[in-house]
């Protein structure tokens, strides 16, 4: 029963998607709807009302199941067993296992609701950018995040009472677009271990594909272009412009010789984020930049660097929290190789509410089994005020 409710609630949010399609490009055209348009869409609210009415039923009859004392509730899903792995790797039967992200229309790609719970979980305990920026969740028919960003700009009158009251500037806004890509792994494993080893399969799977995912996302979170991958926060211009006068969507930066890197100039660049940002500001660097960066004293001769007090503490610089992101460049030849700010307000990473797709392959390779695994991803700066960059200098 349960089973039915979910793929009854997937028909039903891709028929809104379908709706929303068709209003936004009337709406990216700057027209009103055709004819055709028009009874398209009222056939979909149609068959909308009648899944919304049946989802209700089972509703009800789930909730009326859940009060009966001592009754077995049916649930999304049972822990999986190394036997339901290893037969659904074998021959590609979902038995209880998994339930298809939309009623097999994907070309038979499934969730399996413990193995992606499992893998999320290695990503936000392994990914650096995880831990540090925002991270948003996109529904089923979303292929985008946006969000309008203030630029500034409004304006507050005085008065007293009585006086004429004249009209303000209103704030500039600008909008972020995160577009969603698709990342995937390939693990495979021989049919003799299946058959005969006692191979913990969810582990195999979790580890395979986590080590994998986590190192691309970290790449793709940092360098990425934006092309089939999500944007990196190093992939977005960058001037030595301040906050007022720099366009929106650009990055502030300082250039230093790695030879004369001084406290003195990481001083600087941490003082070129506004107070706001500060107070939530930690630094990013690989870990060859961190033993450059450990080295550095004041003009005391003390060190600015601080090894954290307890076991996984983060280290600190100049009293901020450091992490190391090893996708970062080095300091030499002109990279950005240090950055320092908010970053939960400034960067957006994108999930997707299919989260871990997978479907076994014995085809492609004899003597093989394939898992392949994807699920989406996307990342962008959504406040280019709040990170700010030092790059290498010849």
């Amino acid at each position: 029963m349960f089973k039915k409710l979910l793929e009854l609630r997937q028909q039903q949010a891709q028929i809104k998607a379908e709706m929303r399609s068709i209003m936004e490009t009337a709406d990216k055209e700057q027209r009103s709807t055709t004819e055709a348009e028009g009874a398209k869409f009222d056939e979909l609210r149609s068959q909308a009302d009648v899944l919304a009415k049946e989802i209700a039923r089972y509703e009800a009859l789930t909730d009326e199941q859940r009060n009966h004392a001592g009754k077995d509730v049916e649930t999304a899903q049972a822990d999986t067993t190394n036997a339901d792995l290893r037969h659904w790797i074998k021959t590609g039967e979902l038995r209880s296992l998994a339930t298809n992200t939309n009623a097999g229309a994907d070309g038979g790609y499934s969730v399996i609701p413990q193995l992606d719970k499992e893998v999320m979980k290695r990503l936000t305990d392994d990914s650096v950018m995880r831990q540090i920026c925002n991270v948003v969740k996109l529904p089923l028919g979303a292929k985008e995040y946006k969000k309008l960003v203030s630029a500034g700009g409004a304006s507050v009158g005085r008065g007293t009472e009585g006086e004429e009251r004249t009209e303000t500037n209103t704030p500039k806004m600008n909008e972020v677009s995160i577009t969603l890509h698709n990342i995937y792994a390939y693990p495979k494993t021989t049919q003799e271990i299946l058959d005969f080893g006692g191979v913990d399969i969810l582990g195999w799977l979790t580890d395979e594909i986590s080590e994998t995912f986590t190192e691309t996302e970290e790449n793709d979170l940092t360098n990425g272009t934006g092309t089939k991958q999500a944007k990196g926060f190093l992939a977005y211009p960058r001037t030595t412009a301040n906050d007022k006068t720099r366009p929106f969507g650009t990055l502030q930066k300082m250039a230093v010789q790695p030879a004369k890197l001084t406290a003195d100039v990481l001083i600087d660049l941490l003082y070129s984020l506004h107070s706001k940002y500060r107070k939530n500001a930690v630094w990013v660097m690989n870990s060859q930049t961190a033993g450059t960066l450990q080295k550095l004293k004041n003009g005391n001769g003390d060190y600015i660097w601080r090894d954290g007090l307890q076991v996984g503490a983060p280290s600190t610089l100049l009293g901020l929290p450091v992490y190391y992101v090893e996708t970062m460049p080095n300091a030499e030849a002109t990279n950005p190789f240090l950055a320092v700010g908010d970053f939960k307000r400034g960067y957006t990473i994108a999930d997707h509410e299919t989260g871990t797709r997978t479907k076994p392959d014995s085809i492609t390779e004899p003597g093989f089994y394939k898992i392949h695994t994807d699920k989406y991803l996307g990342g962008g700066v959504v406040d280019s005020n709040a990170i700010k960059v030092l790059e290498a200098q010849a």
